[in-house]
């Protein structure tokens, strides 16, 4: 499934690569049910299913005014494809940069189960000016 799985998490990046979508709909699409999404691994949690990465994708939406990436790499084997990109946030008036790379992992339908973003998280949250329970409040309610 390498280059399928490849073309499944393009696409799915593809939908927040410019802005923020004007609903997550599409991108919901591309998760299992049982899917979980950590923002800052090992860090910060992971939420698990839907209906709670579309929570956490909205409230981040709330938090964060726009946001956009860059790819940089991109490499597959099986089943788990991993992504190099530099994502760009805008939070109180001012964008900054963050460097990351996710590990996807999909299973045998080709839905997204496993998605992981390693990142420095203290670098981010000085750009962002934040304490790590704000940051963490990214995500949450």
């Amino acid at each position: 499934m390498t280059n399928n799985a490849e073309k499944i998490v393009r696409e799915f990046i593809a939908e927040f690569e410019k802005s923020w979508p004007a609903t997550f709909d599409k991108a919901m699409t591309y998760l299992a049910d049982d899917a979980s999404y950590q923002m800052v691994v090992p860090t910060i949690d992971p939420v698990t299913g839907k209906a709670a990465i579309l929570d956490a994708l909205e409230t981040m939406k709330q938090k964060v005014a726009e946001q956009k990436h860059d790819m940089i790499s991109v490499a597959a084997a099986g089943n788990v494809v991993f992504t190099e990109r530099v994502d760009h946030s805008m939070r109180k008036n001012e964008w900054v940069q963050i460097p990351l790379v996710a590990v996807f992992e999909l299973n045998d339908d080709g839905k997204i189960v496993r998605w992981r973003e390693y990142l420095d998280l203290f670098h981010n949250m000085r750009q962002h000016g934040l304490s790590f329970e704000d940051m963490e409040k990214t995500i949450r309610k």
